[in-house]
């Protein structure tokens, strides 16, 4: 596989993007997050227009793109089906089952217990992919998912009602109980909690991980976010993100066209590359003994292994 599209692919793909980025740049400044508009100025207003927008396509990160599956008044029906296809996109593209042979296996031992924490589950095919290849390699692997969408949980549980969820309010631990859950294999569970509960509850884990919730993110936000992984981990923390490229851009602009109908699998993985990190600009953020490992195709690990850990 050759890491260029062919001439006619790239054409093809130069003209959509720009296309695409118009409308993007069309969108975003007519209804962009309120947290960024009272914030933005003259030059970042000046930025998002579309003549000066593709002269910097993709020169800086875009951190005030917001995706459309993050929206609480998204298309349910769309949303549905973006958890759908997640499985498909993240076996092409996160490959991990790469990173739990390489980072996560040799490090599990038969007949002894270990346990791993799943942040921003999202549809939970990672997190039940993570337990069932430790089951099937003969290991005791507890996985728990947490994400604090509602509708995630609601469907990696399987279409679990909503109705049947406890709120954070009435429990007073931040997370829901476990209603509904029983069709989950021994081992594996979701939760609607986040970080910070978990870590004010004293709990840790052997292994965190998350995907894709890095780009997210804010430079500031990612030092608190990372701090509480630390601290919920007893043995090493990897996260997966995208890599912002343009290549990858025009590779997922070009194989996606035709695929993933009436969901937001092409429009949010379009913006998530812009929101997406480049190597030098997540290691100038990360806090101290972290590390960024590139991974193919256009993927960045983050690690971070507690004292001691081997």
């Amino acid at each position: 596989m050759t890491d260029r599209p062919s001439n006619a692919a790239a054409n093809r793909a130069a003209n959509i993007r720009a296309a695409d980025n118009r409308a993007a740049d069309n969108l975003t400044a007519a209804n962009p997050p309120d947290a960024h508009r009272a914030a933005e100025g003259p030059g970042e207003r000046s930025r998002s227009g579309s003549q000066d927008g593709q002269a910097r396509f993709l020169s800086t990160r875009r951190s005030d793109l917001v995706e459309w599956m993050d929206r609480p008044d998204c298309d349910p029906v769309k949303l549905h089906n973006t958890y759908r296809y997640f499985p498909v996109i993240n076996r092409l593209i996160s490959r991990w089952n790469a990173v739990y042979r390489h980072y996560i296996r040799p490090h599990l031992r038969k007949g002894q217990r270990f346990t791993l924490l799943d942040v921003g589950s999202g549809g939970g095919d990672i997190t039940k992919n993570i337990h069932a290849w430790a089951v099937r390699d003969g290991f005791l692997l507890e996985v728990t998912g947490i994400d604090p969408d509602g509708r995630a949980l609601e469907y990696a549980r399987g279409g679990t009602s909503k109705g049947t969820l406890e709120s954070r309010s009435d429990r007073g631990d931040g997370m829901d109980r476990e209603d509904g859950t029983d069709t989950e294999p021994a081992g594996l569970r979701f939760l609607q909690a986040d970080t910070g509960h978990l870590r004010r509850e004293g709990k840790t884990f052997d292994f965190v991980v998350c995907n894709h919730v890095l780009h997210h993110l804010s430079d500031e936000g990612i030092a608190t976010f990372l701090d509480d992984l630390a601290a919920l981990s007893s043995r090493r923390v990897i996260c997966s993100d995208i890599e912002r490229s343009a290549i990858g851009y025009a590779l997922f602009l070009v194989a996606t066209w035709p695929l993933f109908p009436n969901s937001f699998i092409r429009a949010d993985g379009l913006i998530s590359i812009q929101k997406s990190y480049r190597p030098d600009e997540l290691r100038a953020v990360l806090p101290q003994d972290w590390r960024v490992v590139r991974q193919f195709p256009f993927r960045l690990l983050v690690l971070y292994d507690k004292a001691g850990f081997v």
